[in-house]
């Protein structure tokens, strides 16, 4: 049986973060209503956790063609090297078991489908005016969460603050064209940076809480998409009790990954103060934002499922490219 092999650039020619919207959207909801499962195992081969992780997960949704399997390493020595992640996505028919397709994404599909995650949680957690959004990190997620806002929200100014003044540039003259009319400033200080945000985006790879709850004030946004493993924290327990909506995209997952389950090991928050999962809100089962005072959180971790609906939409575009 022959098995298509699908190079990066090919999926990055043929999908962009907003094709994946409304399939993700769709997916967060089947997760939460209980007809899709999505596995997670995690494994830290590199010397130290902090210079490379390997993610592998899963995604099966019922009445579904197929089902992947994501293997998704991050490692640092690629960063600094200006080199592309590894890593695959594995699409397998539902009915047969065979191999379809070898996605050879080098983590592109991963990176936009969770810009699909940042845009919907915007959708129905963000405040409805939003003049200054706030992003912390200079990564591959700083690139990417401010223009899934955008899709949103249009906001008029963006500040970044990231450990390193020149990565924080490059990423400003590469948002730049991204986000037009958009005012792009650095700000060095984390305190100043986080209070200026309508929405904060915080997308670093902190061990340890970078934003205080006491910094927070009524009517902000977060989407935290950083600590995405059980050694990551970025907000502190102080930022979720003071949420009055906390929505994560699974209660399992959170459980064990990220800063629900630091803070529900330290015994410094209950699990009855997360509010639920991105799916129900999507379906309209559970509220997300319900006034513009409210300070409302969305924690990702990451799904198979946002995987399955990724390789799904890529694989359509592929084909009907190929048919035209």
């Amino acid at each position: 049986m022959t098995v298509s092999i699908v190079s990066a650039d090919t999926l990055r020619a043929a999908v962009g973060f907003e094709e994946l919207i409304e399939p993700v959207g769709r997916a967060f909801q089947e997760f939460s209503g209980g007809l899709a499962e999505a596995g997670l195992l995690t494994m830290f081969p590199a010397e130290r956790p902090d210079m490379g992780d390997v993610y592998v997960k899963t995604g099966q949704i019922k009445g579904r063609s197929i089902y992947v399997v994501k293997i998704s390493p991050w490692f640092a020595t690629n960063v600094g090297a200006g080199r592309p992640q590894g890593g695959f996505i594995a699409v397998f028919d539902a009915g047969t078991g065979y191999t379809r397709a070898i996605l050879a994404e080098e983590h592109y599909l991963s990176d936009i489908r969770t810009a699909a995650a940042g845009a919907l949680a915007a959708r129905v957690l963000a405040p409805q005016g939003v003049r200054t959004a706030t992003v912390l990190g200079t990564g591959t997620q700083a690139f990417w969460q401010p223009r899934a806002l955008f899709k949103e929200r249009r906001f008029e100014q963006l500040v970044i603050w990231g450990r390193d003044a020149e990565r924080g540039g490059g990423l400003a003259r590469r948002l730049a064209s991204h986000l037009p009319g958009v005012r792009i400033t650095l700000e060095a200080d984390l305190e100043t940076a986080v209070r200026a945000g309508d929405v904060l985006l915080t997308t670093t790879a902190a061990r340890d809480p970078l934003v205080k709850g006491e910094w927070l004030r009524p009517g902000q946004h977060i989407t935290a998409v950083g600590a995405d493993d059980q050694t990551k924290c970025e907000l502190d327990a102080e930022c979720l009790r003071r949420a009055d909506r906390l929505i994560v995209d699974s209660l399992e997952s959170a459980r064990t990954h990220g800063e629900v389950a630091r803070h529900l090991g330290e015994g410094s928050i209950r699990l009855d103060q997360v509010h639920g999962e991105i799916g129900s809100v999507l379906s309209g089962n559970l509220p997300g934002r319900r006034n513009e005072s409210e300070i409302t959180i969305a924690k990702f971790i990451g799904l198979g499922v946002q995987d399955l609906a990724a390789a799904e939409t890529s694989l359509a575009k592929l084909a009907a490219g190929a048919a035209a």
